[in-house]
């Protein structure tokens, strides 16, 4: 049999992955559990929440929000435009002085997969979380309710406010069990109402893939030898596997979350091709288990990876106790330089019975 041919990060296909990270992410952000058994008690705010979902959806809207996210690294944090209309669709676009001319912008499309999507994450937060009022705010001048999202120790996993006149989600921070927020967008300014004109970002269309993978499917490429476990840890389960093509070869997107947060695995046959020494699209190189991973420095968590023939792609605002199950239950990089090849080709003439 012949390697695979060799696969890098294209650009066409970088911009189909944040596109689609992006839509899951702006319906769910992150968290994780101290105490790793699901939370006892009554889900108080679970109607409420399920009521700012169809606000989200439902309403015509338009605000700017800051939006945060930390990592090991650091922290990053822009400010995002954000217009939506029901039936349109999402529109987002950087509202940051410093942002770059071609800094990317898009428009997430309606779709019957992200209604399903909403629903999976809430049944994860219930099954996860106590979800219980916590208070009054004011976040962008208006009235809020605050719900917290509560650990099994009563320690916060998450808090969101909810305006009290449009029952539009407004306010959404992540907590990393230490207590330090982990991910956060608030509107800054919104106005809700009929609005005419272009969405931002809407020269570049962008939505979840058209192919949902079925238990059938899934088993079928695992049998294939693709790594899909149905379960990461305790709180983290597999709500949405897809599937696309890049040059004519199956890329699966695997979403995996706890109702407060979603970490996306994209899987490519294929391997992994610098653009020089230790660099892949301005990650770093770092060595883990004795093979080589390219990881983003700050903000959003950012990995990529490639072992026995397939190359992964992390993406995710979350804490790094909810990132570590992932990457433990995804197999192990390999060393892309020199020698990690030879070995390779050894382990390969091994297992042909050459040696």
């Amino acid at each position: 049999m012949s390697d695979p041919e060799p696969a890098h990060p294209r650009s066409g296909l970088i911009a189909l992955l944040l596109g689609a990270a992006l839509a899951v992410s702006l319906t769910a952000s992150t968290g994780s559990g101290v105490a790793d058994l699901p939370a006892k008690g009554e889900d108080d705010a679970m109607g409420l929440l399920r009521d700012a979902a169809r606000a989200a959806r439902d309403l015509s809207y338009a605000g700017v929000q800051s939006v945060t996210s930390s990592s090991v690294g650091g922290t990053e944090s822009q400010l995002v435009e954000v217009v939506h209309r029901p039936g349109e669709g999402t529109g987002f676009a950087s509202a940051s002085p410093q942002a770059e001319p071609d800094t990317p912008s898009i428009v997430v499309e309606p779709s019957p997969s992200l209604l399903k999507l909403d629903v999976e994450l809430l049944e994860e937060l219930a099954a996860n979380y106590r979800v219980t009022r916590s208070g009054i705010g004011v976040v962008g001048g208006q009235q809020a309710t605050a719900v917290e999202a509560l650990r099994a120790d009563g320690t916060a996993a998450g808090r969101f406010w909810i305006d009290d006149e449009t029952l539009l989600p407004l306010r959404r921070e992540v907590f990393d069990d230490a207590g330090r927020i982990a991910h956060s967008s608030a509107f800054l300014t919104v106005e809700t109402g009929a609005r005419t004109g272009p969405l931002p970002g809407s020269t570049e269309q962008t939505g979840p893939w058209d192919d949902t993978l079925s238990g059938a499917e899934l088993a079928e490429l695992r049998d294939e030898g693709w790594h899909a476990p149905e379960q990461l840890s305790w709180n983290l389960r597999l709500v949405e596997a897809r599937s696309t093509e890049d040059t004519g070869r199956p890329v699966v997107h695997l979403t995996y979350s706890d109702g407060l947060s979603t970490v996306s695995v994209f899987t490519q046959r294929g391997r992994l091709i610098e653009k020089s020494p230790g660099t892949i699209e301005g990650l770093s190189a770092v060595v883990e288990d004795g093979g080589t991973v390219y990881v983003g420095d700050q903000g959003q968590h950012r990995r990529v990876w490639e072992s026995a023939g397939f190359v992964y792609t992390l993406l995710a605002d979350a804490p790094p106790e909810l990132v570590t199950p992932v990457v433990a239950g995804f197999p192990k990089p390999e060393g892309t330089g020199f020698w990690a090849r030879v070995a390779r080709g050894f382990d390969r003439l091994t297992r042909l019975g050459g040696w």
